[in-house]
């Protein structure tokens, strides 16, 4: 999944770029667009998707405007975690989970059950992707990821997903109009990609189709889904905010670098309460996503999972956190 460190606290205050869409007809690779569309046609219908999906979806998509200035305007690196993490996990998150988790409770502990993953883990990630449903995006996914196919800064991975959004559309049996999310083609309350939609959605209900816009069993179910693919381990947290009773060298920072928590203990690194780490045989990692004066974690195999899902360190502890105070 390709999604920005700030996908709910800034990417809502830059679509305020917002104007009405419009065809752009740039020249690109000497192609104008509509010659470029009708070649993208022809490709996509080499590879198997039907004719008619192919024409339904791309006969009328335009390229948007708002999304080229979303696209180059990326906030990614300029807040720092503490303004991140407060901005996210705040008091009305932390109620709003607790009240979901109430609300769904067999159904979490039924999730939780078959895919290992815990359902606080769940909860947070629903929360942050898009506000437990109430923020997962109007944009069409179709006419953003021909925008950002077309746009070129990033235009192969665009494209692939492209084609994967019109299988979606050809397996599915579903509209074109019916595929909303993100600017950048994260889709439905789970903000899946749409390869990561083909490789990881579950029809949980039952219902014969994988529905992450609005059956909540099936959002809740391909949460737990590509955590558990991605080796979520049942019998381990995320890791732990931790204190440092002494400087620890830079060079042994960072998720290259993994050591035993008695190593951890022996290097200065304790709970934040004073007390020493778990005396448990587990690998770590400690991360300081503000640097040495800032807040530190020690995290284990199961934030790489969420480092997957999303390849940000402050996305990945603030999962952590929220998940914490729902927990």
């Amino acid at each position: 999944m390709v999604k920005i460190n700030l996908t709910l606290i800034l990417c809502g205050a830059l679509c305020l770029f917002g104007g009405a869409t419009s065809a752009l007809a740039l020249p690109i690779n000497g192609n104008t667009f509509g010659v470029w569309l009708q070649n993208l046609e022809q490709e996509a219908i080499a590879q198997g998707i039907s004719p008619e999906t192919t024409h339904a979806a791309l006969d009328s998509a335009f390229l948007d405007d708002r999304v080229v200035a979303l696209d180059q305007k990326q906030p990614e690196g300029t807040v720092s975690f503490a303004s991140y993490a407060e901005q996210i996990v705040t008091p009305e998150m932390v109620r709003e989970g607790r009240a979901m988790m109430d609300a769904h409770e067999d159904l979490l502990d039924a999730i939780s059950e078959t895919y290992g993953v815990a359902p606080q883990i769940i909860v947070a990630l629903w929360g942050i992707e898009s506000h437990f449903g109430r923020n997962s995006g109007k944009y069409q996914i179709v006419d953003s990821l021909v925008t950002l196919a077309y746009e070129g800064r990033r235009a192969e991975f665009f494209r692939n997903e492209l084609f994967n959004a019109l299988r979606i559309l050809d397996q599915e049996h579903i509209p074109a109009t019916a595929l909303r999310g993100s600017w950048a083609g994260a889709m439905g309350q789970c903000q899946f990609m749409p390869s990561t939609y083909l490789g990881y959605a579950v029809d949980y209900a039952h219902h014969g189709r994988r529905d992450i816009w609005g059956t909540t069993p099936d959002v809740l179910a391909s949460i737990a889904n590509y955590l558990a693919a991605e080796g979520w381990n049942r019998d381990l947290t995320w890791g732990r905010e931790v204190e440092l009773t002494q400087p620890v060298d830079a060079r042994n920072i960072g998720l290259s670098q993994s050591r035993s928590l008695q190593e951890w203990s022996d290097l200065g690194v304790r709970n934040l309460d004073g007390d020493p780490l778990p005396a448990k045989a587990l690998q770590a990692s400690l991360i300081q996503p503000d640097g040495a004066d800032g807040r530190s974690f020690i995290v284990y195999d199961n934030f790489r999972a969420l480092m997957r899902w999303n390849r940000s360190t402050y996305f990945g502890l603030t999962v952590g956190l929220l998940a914490d105070q729902l927990r």
